[in-house]
Order: structure tokens, then sequence, then C-alpha cells
């Protein structure tokens, strides 16, 4: 079984970074105890208020694509998209070594 790494990135709209910080913080405790989940950490940048990034780790590609059918995900992909600048991005990791 392969382990996954995701990272995932999101950028709050001017103004918009108290409810992104709210919606996306709202999704860790249902994640943490999704089958399959060994490792979801929210982070916000120091240096650049309202930037957000997901470091993930799933026991493999099928808890992931689990995860995003989970009512909480689909929650927040509809919900975020005007508090947004630009996409949500994630990025499924390779590791080099």
């Amino acid at each position: 079984m392969k382990k996954i790494r995701v990272i995932a990135r999101a950028l709050a709209r001017a103004g918009e970074e108290d409810r992104l910080r709210k919606a996306l913080v709202a999704m860790l405790k249902p994640t943490r105890a999704e089958r399959g989940c060994r490792l979801y950490e929210l982070y916000e940048s120091n240096n650049n208020r309202g930037l957000f990034y997901f470091y993930e780790e799933w026991d493999d590609q099928d808890a992931l694509d689990r995860h995003t059918e989970t009512p909480h995900y689909k929650q927040l992909a509809q919900s975020v998209r005007d508090l947004l600048e630009g996409a949500f991005e994630v990025n499924v990791l390779d590791s080099l070594g």
C-alpha cells in the first residue's frame, strides 16, 4: 500500500481571510476522524496572512478518494468559492527520496 501525501493551497480574497480561516478550520475534526487519514494539518503563512496550506497523509489513494466524497469536503468546496483568490490548489506529491 502506497501512502499518499498532499499539499493543498488556498488564498483568501482581500477581506475574506477570517471567513476562509473559519471554513478551513472546520474541516480538521471531521477529516481527522476519517478512515485512512493519517495526518491532516492546516497552516497559515506567517508573512502572507490569508494564505493557507493543508498538509495531508492518507493510507492510500482509496482513502483520499473517499475523503473527496464526504459531505464536509463537498460542503467546503461549495462554500469557499467566493472567498478564494484563484483556485483551491490540491497537489498529490511523489517522494523523490
